[in-house]
């Protein structure tokens, strides 16, 4: 299963949402959905066209990989993936997912905890919307 990931840009200069990082077990496209349907918000808007927009979103097959930035992993060149240990160039501490995940600024949606209706309908254009 894929791991999709909503980083709060805070586009406009605000937070939009009680955690700045959520991640969704499901693919991109499914997890847009599943996103405005339990938050009531669009995650491809754009609430300030000079900021950008309101969420950087990305995707990976694991949530340690999807993670791994965030934790200050190390990224290995030659396995073209992130190791489960201290980057030297962050002055910031690597973290463990368990710990990451545990974070009050991180909400962890997996797939058993998603309602069937979350996962149906159409994500509607708010805002500004990149074309």
């Amino acid at each position: 299963m894929t791991w999709t990931h909503f980083w709060d840009m805070h586009s406009g200069g605000g937070q939009k949402l009680e955690w700045a990082n959520i991640y969704i077990e499901a693919e991109e496209k499914e997890a847009k959905r599943i996103f405005y349907n339990r938050f009531a918000r669009s995650p491809n808007r754009v609430t300030c066209t000079c900021c950008g927009s309101d969420y950087s979103i990305s995707s990976e097959k694991t949530l340690g990989q999807l993670t791994a930035f965030h934790r200050k992993c190390l990224y290995n060149k030659t396995l073209e993936q992130y190791v489960e240990k201290q980057d030297p160039i962050y002055p910031q501490e690597y973290i463990t997912l368990a710990n990451y995940c545990k974070d009050e600024n991180v909400l962890i949606i997996k797939a058993g905890d998603i309602q069937s209706h979350e996962r149906t309908g159409v994500v509607p254009e708010e805002g500004y919307v990149w074309q």
